[in-house]
């Protein structure tokens, strides 16, 4: 699966170079999460430390060492305020984390990563076997659930094509 445009491409159409970027979270090390990090050298990245410390199969690290590095251990409100959350999402891998958006006129909007992987999964509160940690994924989609319901927020399944097809993409916004 590929983008239509390449970041850089939709960053350019803002205006907006690498180096103006100066923090930035991935849901997980999966390479399809992570294939742009090492465009933001210099760019502060706040990960699960689980996640960060959890060995490629060859026992490598995901990230360069010289990486600037947040390493979180459960949520994180980025800015303070309630805007911005990184949610401790663990099961689809062991440091997941899922971001909960708040924005003044669409209200809060969960970007779950992979701790779903489609609208049936979660619907039917189904687990992909190739998850790290069954049961910590149960709690995870729990968790969301109870975000949700607080928030009133809608739920942005990464991997979901058709929700995908009905979602703004760069220039364009949300408010």
């Amino acid at each position: 699966m590929e983008a239509a445009k390449k970041l850089s491409a939709q960053l350019a159409e803002l205006g907006v170079k690498p180096e103006d970027i100066k923090a930035m979270a991935v849901s997980h090390t999966h390479p399809d999460h992570i294939g742009n990090v090492e465009m933001f050298p210099n760019t502060m990245l706040y990960v699960q430390k689980a996640e960060y410390d959890w060995p490629q199969p060859l026992g490598l690290g995901r990230f360069k060492p010289e990486h600037p590095v947040t390493k979180l251990e459960g949520d994180k409100d980025v800015f303070g305020d309630g805007s911005l959350t990184l949610i401790s999402t663990p099961g689809h891998t062991p440091g997941h984390q899922s971001l909960l958006v708040k924005l003044p006129k669409t209200g809060a909007i969960l970007l779950s990563g992979d701790a779903v992987h489609f609208k049936e999964n979660w619907d039917n509160r189904r687990i992909p076997s190739g998850n790290t940690d069954q049961s910590a994924t149960v709690a995870s989609m729990q968790k969301m659930a109870d975000i949700l319901a607080k928030e009133h927020g809608q739920l942005w399944i990464n991997h979901d094509k058709a929700q995908s097809a009905t979602l703004k993409y760069s220039p364009a916004f949300y408010e």
